[in-house]
């Protein structure tokens, strides 16, 4: 038996929901689907990203097909998307929503992707509600006001196991965040080369890191001279690597000369 869907005006909405509700309706001839999507681009619940692209809910395509064979039974941009179905009752389907792109590493590809899985039930009515997510994690470096005074640059090289190459973020490109792809704790491999006053390399000092990440995690790498901690006529640098859970410290020295 084939029963009618119904899907109303898809929401946005602040708080992240996921799950489905069934109630009876009078008619049983009919089984009636109502979606509640929402598009949440927090990070850490710290701020959303600033493209008001992503959070226009008409901008995603959604897409409903039979979960067991995977056969699409409709798929379109929301702001066309039809009100009615006809699918059959006691079968399993996928909705799902997406925006965006999904690249290993990209200052300005970004997918966010959400789907839930239901059955209808014969004489009900299905209310499904989820949220479309960010899939990649970010990570942003700064340098703090004093840092040119000491040093040229201090490169922060960003490596998943998805790039073919690492990422070099510097001074130049403060205020851009790298957007990554990133499963459920992937690792990430953070690698800082320090250039000196000069124009060149601290020999033998770099340093390296490697963080676990996840989808929505916003990894925050500062960058600042340590004047207070001088010890044996050496300049000390500290970067401050923080994931919005733990925050984690690399403190190595710099010889002095280089900053003639």
């Amino acid at each position: 038996m084939k029963k009618t869907i119904f899907l109303p005006a898809l929401l946005v909405a602040g708080a992240l929901f996921s799950g489905c509700s069934q109630d009876e309706e009078a008619n049983p001839g009919k089984g009636t689907l109502k979606v509640d999507l929402r598009a949440e681009t927090a990070f850490n619940k710290t701020r959303a990203i600033d493209q008001a692209a992503y959070e226009d809910i008409k901008n995603y395509t959604v897409k409903l097909v039979e979960t067991q064979t995977g056969k699409v039974v409709d798929e379109a941009l929301y702001g066309n998307w039809d009100l009615a179905y006809q699918v059959e009752s006691n079968k399993q389907y996928t909705l799902s929503a997406s925006y965006g792109e999904e690249v290993a590493a990209s200052y300005d590809k970004l997918l966010c992707y959400g789907e839930e899985t239901f059955t209808v039930l014969p004489g009900t009515t299905k209310t499904v509600a989820f949220a479309a997510t960010p899939r990649a994690a970010k990570v942003s470096v700064n340098y703090s006001d004093d840092f040119t005074t000491y040093c040229n640059d201090c490169e922060v090289s960003v490596k998943t196991q998805y790039m073919s190459a690492p990422e070099v973020i510097n001074i130049d490109k403060v205020g851009r965040e790298l957007y990554l792809k990133a499963g459920e704790n992937e690792t990430v491999t953070l690698g800082f080369k320090v250039i000196g006053k000069d124009g060149n390399e601290v020999a033998d000092k770099s340093a390296t890191k490697t963080v676990t990440v996840s989808p929505r995690t916003w990894l925050k790498v500062t960058v600042k001279p340590n004047v207070t901690q001088i010890e044996g006529g050496k300049f000390g640098i500290n970067v401050i690597v923080d994931d919005g859970v733990t925050e984690e410290n690399i403190d190595f020295n710099v010889p002095n000369d280089v900053f003639n």
